[in-house]
């Protein structure tokens, strides 16, 4: 049976992207009756995953080994530059606390103001102190000249899948290539079981963040996207709002930078992906 879990103000299976979801806690409404769900706005899950054709949403994944000499020379550079420069391995997080907390601040400094997390040193460096335990696997990426942490990365590894829910990295830091040395190191890793059903996965498609990774990882390293079809459950008072607000969605855009209203703008684009892909399977059926 698939579990559920918790997630900024929405549902969401544990089970892998390729996984059946068991919805039946969704028909028979008990999917709302979890422990701190109070502030769920809907239920989110996907269907037919990797089908073959292009549909409105996707997760980016990996499952082909990496081999940097198919790149084009400039790609090969920005690789082999972040290689030159930081030295990428795995650490315990235990050992790094202090570390991995600047970074991480000095990574969501550079996010918008309007999806900024707001961070606890003391509850962070606990959440960290606990990665392990959680089963992560951490990469941490110091800069040769000084022997600094810069970046650092969660993986989840699975028997068939591996999440790689979390790259954090300090900004001044991106033109060096940090950002590809950690990903070079976690593909080289991986590399002997990717093309061998195992497969790496980024996430599902972005829709509140405004990021670019996605398509570099597209561009440099060989990622794609597995096509499939997104399915929304509201829970039932939330239902009739977001019809009411659907028709100004495009007003609410040019307010976006207010916090609550990119919450709320980040429901109305799924409720446009939604009926776009009804729309489109309706075009197919006739």
């Amino acid at each position: 049976m698939s579990l559920w879990k918790y997630y900024n103000h929405a549902v969401l299976p544990t089970t892998a992207p390729h996984e059946r979801v068991d919805t039946s806690p969704i028909r028979d409404g008990t999917i709302w009756n979890g422990g701190g769900w109070k502030d769920a706005i809907l239920a989110r899950w996907t269907e037919d995953y990797d089908c073959g054709t292009e549909t409105e949403f996707w997760y980016v994944i990996k499952d082909t080994p990496f081999d940097i000499g198919t790149l084009k020379s400039k790609r090969r550079y920005e690789i082999t530059k972040g290689i030159k420069n930081f030295r990428v391995e795995r650490i315990c997080p235990r050992e790094y606390t202090e570390e991995i907390f600047k970074v991480a601040v000095a990574a969501f400094e550079a996010y918008p103001a309007k999806y900024r997390p707001h961070l606890d040193k003391q509850r962070f460096i606990e959440d960290v102190k606990a990665w392990e335990e959680q089963g992560f696997i951490i990469y941490g990426a110091f800069y040769k000249e000084t022997d600094e942490l810069c970046g650092y990365a969660h993986i989840v590894e699975h028997e068939e899948w591996g999440e790689f829910p979390v790259l954090k990295t300090v900004p001044a830091m991106e033109k060096f290539g940090v950002n590809a040395a950690i990903v070079h190191t976690i593909l080289t890793d991986a590399n002997e079981k990717l093309g061998s059903g195992y497969y790496l996965c980024d996430g599902a498609r972005a829709i509140s963040h405004e990021s670019a990774f996605q398509d570099y990882l597209e561009k440099y390293f060989g990622f794609r996207k597995a096509y499939c079809k997104l399915r929304i459950v509201y829970k039932p008072k939330y239902k009739i709002v977001i019809k009411l607000l659907y028709p100004f969605r495009k007003l609410l855009n040019k307010l976006d930078g207010v916090r609550l209203i990119h919450l709320v703008n980040g429901v109305l684009r799924m409720e446009y992906i939604i009926r776009k892909q009804e729309k489109n399977e309706r075009k197919a059926n006739r």
